[in-house]
């Protein structure tokens, strides 16, 4: 079995990140958030070069075939809430 993927088949990607302003997990949050089934949607990296410049698009499909089922910034899941990020407190 292949450690990276877990329960339901999903798979853990760690990313290790200097981002002293959480701008990463906050862009991830949001597609998380955007991608929720019924919901599908392109997203464009750097819209105002051309191809041969760098730009790319990526496609989230919401319905079954991409889905985030949660986020972890230095090992605590997390949500965001209006733009500020907030650890999701476990209940006992």
């Amino acid at each position: 079995m292949d450690p990276l993927k877990i329960k339901d088949n999903f798979t853990v990607i760690e990313v290790l990140v200097r981002d002293d302003e959480h701008q990463l997990v906050k862009m991830i949050e949001h597609i998380r958030k955007l991608s929720s089934p019924g919901h599908s949607f392109e997203a464009v990296v750097d819209p105002s070069v051309t191809k041969n410049e760098g730009k790319e698009s990526f496609y989230f499909d919401g319905d079954g075939s991409f889905y985030i089922k949660e986020i972890k910034m230095n090992g605590k899941k997390i949500k965001t809430i209006d733009d500020i990020i907030e650890e999701v407190m476990r209940r006992i």
